[in-house]
């Protein structure tokens, strides 16, 4: 069985219609990378106000000792200004740790 020329020309021509879309596609995913690259930030170039920004962190009320004084529940997170703030006389003041 011979090929035909006749196909054969239609494959080149498929052929060559493919490979000039896949260098288009190429040449359009290097460009939206160019784009990409000149409009995103890396996170180690951030500076820190502005890392500060994308963070966030939970606060439990079992995290931090909650002392009332003069009617005002305060919340301390700090185990060291809690036991500080137990010490202190007690007119005004319940001592009341709740965690």
């Amino acid at each position: 069985m011979e090929p035909n020329p006749r196909d054969y020309g239609e494959r080149c021509r498929f052929d060559a219609f493919c490979k000039t879309v896949l260098k288009h596609e190429a040449i359009d995913y290097i460009r939206e990378m160019k784009r990409r690259a000149s409009q995103e930030t890396s996170l180690e170039r951030l500076p820190q106000t502005a890392m500060n920004k994308l963070c966030s962190a939970n606060d439990y009320p079992s995290d931090s000792y909650v002392f009332s004084y003069c009617g005002y529940g305060l919340p301390i997170r700090s185990q060291q200004v809690a036991d500080a703030f137990a010490g202190l006389p007690e007119a005004g003041f319940d001592g009341q740790r709740d965690r």
